[in-house]
């Protein structure tokens, strides 16, 4: 968790001291809660960011350690024990978020979102949002800290293919694509998520991409200095990728 709290200081040097972590007692009881040992990473995100994340807020969703105790204390529907609860939508469709950890001890998991009215009695309520939840918090600081200082912004989305199943998918190649395409334009790639969730810096421009694990949407973003460079950029991306 010191890798995303210096990553985001670079662009809020007083962030540090607008965060809280949840204590190690309340660590504690939300194990014995959920009948299992918390994994690594998202034990270290409580104790660093459990009861106050500061200013770095996904939209409408809470994931204070009260709440994800207050869950397990008095909610009626919990997770199976392969599943913990870490947070919800405070506003409709009020999804809740999970990790699904499987039945061995994990340093991350990926993060799911689960319909609230029957989550749980089958997979078909469930969806893969991030690989992990190092994902998750980089893909966020990246969007709400870094992209937020450039006042030029822009989302794409893909177009979409039939794949063999008849369904639409994201191409295949997209990803590689918009990695050459970024190097290409002098932006270099950030160590810090896996290759679904790419993040590109430039100093005066910054990309991101967010694809989901099992192979269904995906968001792109753009944000840049410049206004003509901006729309060079949109572009560029445009003409060389299946972005829109």
């Amino acid at each position: 968790m010191r890798d995303l709290i210096e990553f985001i200081r670079q662009y809020d040097p007083e962030f540090p001291s607008k965060i809280r972590g949840a204590s190690t007692e309340e660590t504690v009881r939300l194990e014995q809660l959920v009948g299992r040992n918390l994994p690594a990473h998202y034990k270290e995100f409580l104790l660093y960011l459990g009861k106050n994340m500061g200013d770095l807020q996904m939209p409408e969703t809470d994931f204070h350690i009260g709440r994800v105790l207050k869950f397990y204390e008095i909610g009626k529907r919990k997770p199976p024990s392969r599943y913990i609860f870490i947070g919800a939508q405070v506003e409709d469709p009020y999804d809740r978020y999970l990790l699904d950890c499987g039945d061995s001890p994990l340093q991350d998991c990926p993060v799911l979102r689960a319909d609230p009215q029957e989550p749980f009695k089958t997979t078909d309520n469930l969806w893969v949002s991030f690989p992990s939840l190092k994902d998750m918090l980089f893909v966020l600081a990246f969007s709400v800290k870094r992209m937020e200082l450039l006042p030029h912004r822009r989302q794409f989305t893909p177009s979409l293919e039939e794949g063999e199943n008849g369904l639409s998918r994201v191409p295949p190649g997209l990803m590689d694509s918009l990695g050459k395409v970024m190097a290409m334009q002098g932006f270099e790639k950030q160590p810090y998520t896996s290759e679904l969730n790419p993040l590109f810096e430039r100093g005066d421009a910054a990309f991101y991409a967010s694809r989901n694990p099992e192979g269904g949407g995906m968001t792109a973003e753009l944000a840049a200095q410049d206004e003509r460079e901006f729309k060079k950029l949109v572009e560029i991306i445009r003409d060389n990728t299946a972005l829109l």
